[in-house]
């Protein structure tokens, strides 16, 4: 073989796979076999929409939420702040509700603060299917009727319709988890102190996938993104923590934001605690 047909099936060798032996060794002893690689497993699914690798569908895991706290009762609480640049505080915004198994009953309080916006307080509960609800606020102390089932004074709607904010979150938490880049899934540890209830995991997230999610202006920028949510294994979101900045005009708003879901099954709705002052009057 001369060589230029050497140079020729040695260039072979390289760019094709399995071929190992120089020109004129014995295949016997030198050939090599390269051992099919191994499909790897699948991520193990942990919750609906929900799996080792990451958030999955998280139209799946936002359903699975919304459908686990259609049944059962709860406390949920929210929280959003907005801080200057100089760490004053530009807006304050609580709100509590304890809601029955169906949305049956509830009761809700909403609480807005802030030099940035005009404080007010809102309030509503519903019993019997009749709902009412009341705006203190600016020197104003309103109340209606929101809905009754008998048609007297108000349309019947149903209860859940009824409250002024959607208590699932559901679009917030699935801007979130589209939003933000989510970065790892883990097993919430025995011994973090909350072994009780079902198995839960933490979804954590560090910077932001697509800022379009995020409540701000176009011409604001986003940064500083951290998210970090609890999920059962059933798909509910029990809690998430979110904290992120907003550079506007030249001015950075920093954004703290948090969700909580407690007494899942056992939450007894005080009707007779909520009124215009929350005496029930």
């Amino acid at each position: 073989m001369d060589a230029a047909v050497r140079t020729a099936v040695l260039a072979l060798c390289l760019v094709t796979a399995g071929c190992t032996g120089f020109v004129g060794s014995d295949p016997g002893r030198s050939e090599t076999v390269t051992p099919a690689p191994v499909p790897e497993s699948p991520p193990a699914v942990l919750a609906p929409g929900l799996s080792e690798a990451g958030v999955r569908d998280v139209d799946t895991l936002v359903r699975a939420h919304v459908s686990g706290l259609s049944n059962t009762s709860y406390t949920v609480e929210h929280r959003r702040t907005v801080d200057g640049a100089d760490g004053t505080r530009q807006v304050d915004q609580t709100t509590r509700a304890e809601i029955s198994a169906g949305y049956q009953s509830y009761t809700a309080v909403r609480t807005i603060t802030g030099p940035a916006v005009t404080d007010q307080v809102i309030r509503t509960r519903s019993e019997d299917r009749r709902a009412i609800q009341w705006i203190l606020g600016d020197g104003t102390n309103s109340s209606r009727i929101i809905s009754d089932g008998r048609g007297i004074g108000a349309p019947p709607l149903p209860p859940r319709e009824a409250l002024f904010f959607e208590p699932t979150y559901h679009s917030r938490i699935r801007a979130l988890l589209l939003g933000a880049n989510v970065t790892a899934v883990v097993p919430v540890r025995v011994d973090d102190g909350e072994a009780r209830g079902p198995r839960r995991y933490r979804v954590h997230a560090n910077g932001a996938a697509d800022r379009s999610q995020f409540p701000v202006d176009a011409a604001d920028r986003v940064g500083d993104v951290s998210f970090t949510a609890t999920v059962t294994s059933s798909g509910v979101v029990q809690s998430y923590d979110l904290q992120y900045t907003v550079v506007r005009n030249g001015s950075t708003l920093r954004v703290t934001e948090s969700l909580r879901y407690t007494d899942l099954g056992v939450t007894t709705v005080e009707t007779d605690a909520v009124g215009p002052n929350g005496t029930g009057e």
